[in-house]
């Protein structure tokens, strides 16, 4: 297999596209920038400038450039089934910005793309290498927490935003721009199966039309009920994750991550008293051995970025498995949909 630097061209060249992508791949000798898109003048000379690359208008004189490998799609929102389809049409391999889609028919409809140019498709979905949500993960893998019973994921800050996010006719909205990436993390805790869900979804102080406050409840077949509120308008945010099991706690601090549990060999087996309470007073009275730890993970920096893109070299160069499906991410879209048929938001 060659080793040479996979060939990426990037559409768009915003914030996500220029800070984040451009940021990370120019780090990786596995990638190497040949080309950029984008319709600010002065973005598309920064590129230039900083990689060397052709850069162009137009996204069709773009995937005509026989060089580009891989497409990266980092445009407002609306766009991103239109370009990835015809990035896979081009015979490229695209990376697709979240959200991946606005509906799972969508996302059907760019997997049977894929599927027919035998290219590979994925979503940037980096968040699944943030470091404190790894932490997490080795937590309840560890079995200190017993069987899950609630899982509380809050993203709260208050700002008044004006930009193009707040509009629906560009795909705006904090669903499927903010909290998608922390609905994504939420779906890999719990099992596949059918979910029942409670959406509520509001525009609150920002401009535009789209919701800046979301909120959704998630209750899987079974395992734990799953809490998401990601919101402009809290101007006194609550903890970022809160896991309770039946044999310990995990909640998020200005430390790290803070956990609570104790052996459950360490008990007796309850048995239900049937007559009056001694002493009128309810509760067992036991003495329960707990343990404390507080785990403090790396802060969340690019690295997260280039652990994505590293994944995504081995798949493209040697064949590795690759690590954000599309079919995983359907599950996602699946659910924002759902959240905007509940509450009248498509």
């Amino acid at each position: 297999m060659t080793e040479a630097p996979i060939r990426v061209g990037l559409m768009g060249l915003g914030r996500s596209g220029w800070n984040i992508h451009a940021a990370g791949l120019a780090e990786l000798d596995q990638y190497q920038v040949v080309a950029a898109a984008d319709p600010d003048p002065d973005r598309r000379t920064e590129a230039e400038t900083r990689f060397g690359c052709t850069s162009y208008t137009d996204p069709e004189a773009f995937l005509a450039n026989a060089d580009v490998e891989l497409a990266i799609v980092a445009t407002p929102s609306h766009t991103h089934v239109p370009l990835g389809l015809a990035a896979l049409a081009a015979g490229k391999h695209v990376v697709v910005e979240k959200p991946l889609a606005q509906t799972a028919a969508e996302v059907d409809t760019l997997t049977a793309a894929a599927e027919k140019a035998g290219r590979v498709l994925t979503c940037f979905q980096n968040n699944r290498f943030e470091p404190t949500f790894l932490a997490i993960r080795d937590v309840i893998d560890s079995g200190r927490l017993g069987e899950l019973v609630l899982i509380r994921r809050a993203i709260h800050r208050y700002a008044r935003r004006a930009d193009w996010q707040t509009l629906r006719k560009f795909g705006g909205g904090e669903l499927p721009n903010t909290a998608s990436h922390f609905l994504d993390q939420l779906l890999l805790l719990i099992d596949d199966g059918p979910i029942e869900l409670l959406a509520d979804l509001r525009r609150t102080v920002s401009a535009g039309d789209a919701e800046d406050h979301a909120k959704l409840v998630l209750k899987p077949k079974s395992g734990p009920l799953v809490d998401l509120e990601s919101s402009n308008v809290v101007a006194m945010p609550q903890p970022a994750w809160f896991v309770a099991g039946t044999t310990g706690t995990l909640t998020s601090t200005t430390d790290g991550l803070h956990v609570k549990w104790y052996d459950p060999t360490s008990v007796d087996e309850l048995q239900p008293a049937e007559g009056a309470a001694p002493g009128r007073a309810y509760g067992t009275g036991e003495h329960i051995d707990w343990h404390e730890e507080t785990i403090t993970p790396e802060p969340a920096t690019g690295k997260r970025t280039l652990l994505y893109y590293e994944h995504l070299a081995r798949t493209i160069r040697h064949g590795a498995d690759l690590y954000v499906t599309p079919d995983s991410v359907r599950r996602q879209i699946d659910i924002i949909e759902r959240a905007r048929q509940q509450t009248g938001l498509l």
